[in-house]
């Protein structure tokens, strides 16, 4: 009977637990981000004469502006189809917190122990993104539409590198189960597989968090927000919720995937938030150094590294799967 219930306690937990390092990883990647520019970003320790106003910290600042949006009047448009746009956000967390619940948490296997959890995990993630398309669809505006479309295209090809990264490392590893990849003994082949295609999940990650120079699809300067044009108060909190359920599986899955056996045990912990800070700083210093792309160029930039990486990363792996 332990094993049930510390499942079910575990899956209990991981939410708050992935509710707050999703909100840790996007101050740290806000900080940085304002620190590269020469700018302060949210603080961590408050100026003496503000904290009467402002408290110590904004250190849960993106949780702050999340439940802010929560507390305005939320419009749906009148030409929208309201079913569809209210319920795509909600859908759009459901399948984000459900894909958190298959990734492994550092003592806690979750469901990754689970028969083809990374199967799950993937369609799950990309259920999520499918719900932000389609609620901005619904809307009837056309800045949303032309968001929605930019989405799409910047979505096929990243979501190709996402599925030939993680599951080249399956194929070498003959398993479905993330548990099982997690705790995987490292060789020096599945060190170098791991690098290639860590870095191809890398390129697909900036295209799934509209990290520059893939943040086309919500371009303020040319389409107003794009697909969340005519989103406002709770539903738009709950899209920016996602986002930050969204943070925390990416870079948990990475984790998992490539960085064995960091997510195998709780002694693991404090490298695992090491490495996790890590990629979040990778990701922060592509997005200052970039202006964003054009959706064409983004798509081009995909297709060539896409070509390169892929063949590496089959060559790799089908060798470790036969050879050893």
């Amino acid at each position: 009977m332990i094993d049930p219930i510390f499942t079910i306690v575990s899956l209990v937990l991981i939410i708050p637990i992935a509710l707050f390092l999703g909100v840790i990883y996007q101050y740290f990647f806000r900080k940085l981000s304002a620190r590269f520019q020469w700018r302060v970003g949210p603080m961590l320790r408050m100026y003496g004469d503000l904290k009467p106003l402002l408290g110590t910290t904004r250190l849960l600042q993106p949780l702050y502006d999340i439940l802010k949006l929560f507390g305005k009047k939320t419009v749906v448009p009148e030409v929208s189809r309201k079913k569809l746009f209210v319920s795509s956000p909600y859908l759009s967390l459901l399948f984000a917190i459900l894909a958190v619940l298959f990734i492994p948490f550092p003592g806690m296997p979750l469901l990754s122990e689970a028969p083809y959890s990374l199967i799950i995990a993937s369609y799950l993630l990309i259920a999520s993104i499918l719900f932000t398309i389609l609620g901005p669809v619904a809307s009837g505006s056309p800045w949303a539409a032309i968001g929605a479309r930019r989405e799409v295209e910047l979505f096929l090809v990243s979501e190709l590198g996402f599925v030939l990264s993680v599951f080249s490392v399956a194929i070498a590893r003959q398993t479905l189960v993330i548990w099982e990849i997690s705790k995987g003994e490292q060789t020096l082949y599945l060190a170098l597989l791991s690098v290639t295609a860590g870095a191809l999940m890398l390129a697909a990650m900036m295209g799934k968090l509209h990290i520059k120079p893939f943040d086309m699809p919500e371009a303020e300067a040319e389409i107003v927000a794009g697909p969340y044009t005519e989103y406002s108060g709770k539903l738009l909190g709950t899209y920016y919720l996602t986002k930050v359920f969204m943070l925390y599986a990416l870079v948990g899955l990475f984790i998992s995937v490539f960085l064995p056996p960091l997510a195998s045990s709780i002694l693991w912990l404090p490298l695992y938030i090491v490495a996790a800070l890590l990629i979040l700083f990778l990701l922060t210093a592509v997005q200052v150094l970039n202006p964003r792309y054009r959706i064409k160029n983004a798509i081009n930039w995909y297709l060539k590294v896409l070509a390169i990486l892929a063949v590496v990363n089959f060559v790799i792996a089908v060798y470790i799967w036969l050879v050893l």
